[in-house]
């Protein structure tokens, strides 16, 4: 018999069941990293080299890296469907305009803040269809090509030689950017997002999320170009 914490005697233990426990869920051990530790030990003596405990230590410190792996996985999903998130109700808010000069208001204030950006711009070559536009602006011609070269898009530290010619006065104040060529009809174009932060935007981040938000503001900008 065996004894509870209230000192109540309690049935002994049935070995055969546990046994039969573990046989059929290994994982109870393996992923309790102290118990298969504890489970693995085994004294070879003083002077002697213990190969399998050696190779049980391997085993221990890769389980221990899996389930560090497991958690990171599961933290970059989470951040992942967050930013699908900002950016799928960002560009909701962008559809419901009613005219080139309301998006830009909502570019210049309601994406920035959904996005955590400092700065958004677009801007068209050849065409400068908002005397006062605060994110969507004219560019002279080669503009896009003098930023971009031959890429179709670009993230990391932003350029210092033309973040005046980008962001305006805030050209001096952020340090990393994502920037997407753009096509408004034969008009080159780009979409530019900046930030303070300088791991805002870094090379090798995915770019499927910005890619879809920025041809959804290709589409609207464009719509409205034939009206202006």
């Amino acid at each position: 018999m065996t004894e509870n914490a209230e000192g109540m005697l309690a049935d002994p233990l049935d070995t055969d069941r546990v046994r039969d426990f573990l046989l059929s869920n290994p994982d109870f051990v393996r992923e309790d990293a102290e118990l298969f530790a504890l489970l693995a030990q085994r004294d070879a003596g003083d002077g002697v080299i213990d190969l399998g405990a050696a190779a049980r230590g391997k085993l221990l410190a890769e389980l221990r890296q899996l389930k560090s792996l497991n958690s990171s996985i599961v933290e970059t999903a989470r951040a992942n469907l967050a930013t699908q998130s900002q950016i799928h109700m960002a560009v909701l808010a962008l559809l419901e305009t009613d005219s080139l000069a309301a998006l830009d208001r909502k570019m210049s204030s309601r994406l920035t803040g959904a996005l955590g950006v400092d700065v958004c711009r677009v801007l068209i070559e050849g065409h400068a269809p908002l005397p006062a536009g605060e994110s969507i602006l004219g560019a002279a011609e080669g503009f896009v090509g003098e930023v971009l070269g031959n890429k179709v898009e670009r993230l990391g530290p932003v350029n210092p030689a033309i973040a005046h010619a980008l962001y305006g006065q805030q050209g001096a104040r952020v340090k990393s950017e994502a920037i997407v060529r753009l096509d408004f009809n034969g008009h080159d174009g780009l979409m530019a997002l900046a930030a303070r932060d300088p791991a805002m935007f870094e090379a090798g981040q995915g770019t499927e999320l910005l890619n879809f938000l920025a041809r959804s503001v290709e589409r609207m900008v464009t719509r409205w170009l034939h009206a202006s």
